[in-house]
């Protein structure tokens, strides 16, 4: 009841003041403002139709007066760009494009509400909308100079478009190729909660700016200007993919799986999506749909082995701590016990940024099972079963390893404890103990990492069992499934 109180007193308050209304309608592009000096004296009419551009784009009832509804709208949190509305078309619009597809993105602070974890996440989940959509790709970079450039900034200086404190403008941003995404650090920023500004909401709004898009007349769109507020199934409106669509094109259709009898890869010439010391020391080797271990036995589909895990991995590790198998593809992460997919999974990954490069089981510490994620130059460290400190990561690879190369296509540590690094053609071996490269890289090609079915041994323990597809069971039966 003091609540609407409150906010009653404040809509009259704003109705009091009509040039404070006028200029709302000003700012955000609704009434003309012309180059002179001279004061604005505007018509009765064309009041009206600015109101009526604004009460339609918001959804509200088209009056063409300031009503109690339209002034609460104006109260609302909202993007600080313009609507550049007209009464004309309800169609996205668009402010500039991208010559690429692929872009690189750079967080320079973080939200203090939710600190740099919880920051990183809500932003990684922002770029998925778009990503989802489109054939657009996003990379988080962690020096150097990115496409986009998203920073937190309060009511003082350090923005060329100083905010307004808590309330009214959450956030903007530039139009392509500029990449500056700006948010109001003296906000509320949430996630999972109806209070304060969602991040992931917002900034996602604030990516479609930066990616070309300007705002949408349809209130309910991501890119309408005003924030509707939090929704756990919050979802892209047509409107927002037609837009995105429009500027960059449909998503580019997956690899398609190979049906039974097909084609399957040339062993020796794809590139390794990831390898895996798993268990019953067998290695899996991973490359789109497929996978084979080292012994050279045929490639199978990766789903008649692990059902409803797909191809095209990140990373797969598997942990002699727990007898389980992780693998990571985009900001997801399936956990297996054997073949057998474990409950709640798959599940987002947390704290821990999307499309890592490799993964692999750390034997060092014989106490703390330790998971090394790498992307580009960085890394984390995984403790399966006890709360870590993210808040320290990424860290260089350079001061685990030294020789290390970036970007790793796959990773993973032997019976000996040496561990493992690919990129492209190459492999890098690794000593644990001296925490280096051990000697220069080799070939994967002609090397044992490398066979064909028709140079193994049929009898050896490091073939890829079968899988009984008709039931949809896998049970180890050593050395291969039956």
């Amino acid at each position: 009841m003091l609540a609407s109180y409150v906010n009653l007193c404040s809509i009259v308050k704003l109705s009091e003041n009509m040039s404070l209304n006028q200029a709302y309608l000003q700012k955000y592009g609704y009434l003309h403002i012309p180059l002179s000096a001279k004061p604005l004296n505007y018509r009765p009419e064309e009041l009206s139709n600015a109101l009526r551009t604004f009460q339609k784009t918001t959804n509200l009832s088209v009056s063409g007066i300031f009503d109690v509804a339209t002034l609460r709208m104006m109260d609302k949190p909202r993007c600080g760009l313009e609507d550049s509305g007209s009464d004309e078309t309800l169609r996205y619009r668009v402010m500039g494009q991208w010559k690429k597809k692929f872009l690189t993105y750079r967080i320079y602070n973080f939200a203090s509400d939710l600190g740099q974890g919880k920051t990183r996440s809500a932003i990684q989940a922002a770029f998925r909308y778009w990503s989802e959509v489109s054939p657009l790709r996003f990379r988080e970079l962690y020096s150097g100079k990115a496409d986009i450039k998203i920073s937190f900034h309060r009511k003082e200086k350090s923005c060329p478009v100083p905010f307004d404190g808590r309330g009214h403008v959450l956030a903007h941003a530039d139009a392509p190729e500029s990449g500056l995404i700006h948010f109001d650090a003296d906000e509320l920023w949430t996630e999972g909660r109806s209070s304060g500004s969602n991040l992931r909401i917002v900034a996602a709004h604030e990516i479609g700016h930066a990616l070309g898009l300007g705002h949408s007349q349809y209130y309910s769109a991501l890119m309408g200007p005003v924030y509707s507020g939090y929704r756990s199934n919050f979802k892209l409106h047509p409107d927002d993919i037609q837009g995105i669509q429009a500027l960059y094109g449909k998503p580019q259709s997956s690899n398609p799986v190979a049906p039974p009898g097909g084609s399957v890869p040339d062993l020796c010439k794809v590139k390794l999506d990831a390898v895996m010391l798993g268990p019953k020391e067998q290695t899996y080797h991973f490359s789109g749909q497929f996978v084979w271990t080292r012994s050279g036995s045929a490639p199978v589909l990766v789903s008649a082995l692990w059902r409803g895990l797909p191809g095209d991995l990140n990373a797969a590790v598997y942990s002699p701590r727990s007898d389980k198998t992780y693998f990571i593809k985009g900001d997801k992460i399936w956990r297996y016990s054997g073949f057998k997919i474990d409950h709640g999974f798959p599940r987002r990954l947390s704290n821990i940024p999307a499309n890592v490069d490799s993964a692999f089981y750390s034997n060092k510490n014989k106490k703390l099972i330790i998971f090394c994620l790498f992307q580009g130059s960085g890394y984390w460290q995984w403790d399966e079963f006890k709360p870590g400190n993210f808040k320290i990561y990424p860290l260089l690879i350079s001061q685990l390893f030294k020789g290390a190369p970036s970007n790793t296509d796959a990773a993973m540590t032997w019976t000996d404890g040496s561990i493992y690094l690919f990129k492209g053609s190459q492999f890098w071996k690794v000593d644990p103990n001296k925490e280096k490269v051990k000697g220069s890289p080799e070939n994967i090609i002609g090397n044992r990492w490398c066979k064909t079915p028709s140079q193994s041994n049929s009898n050896t323990s490091d073939s890829v069992p079968s899988a009984d597809l008709s039931s949809g069971s896998c049970s180890y039966s050593c050395p291969c499934l039956l």
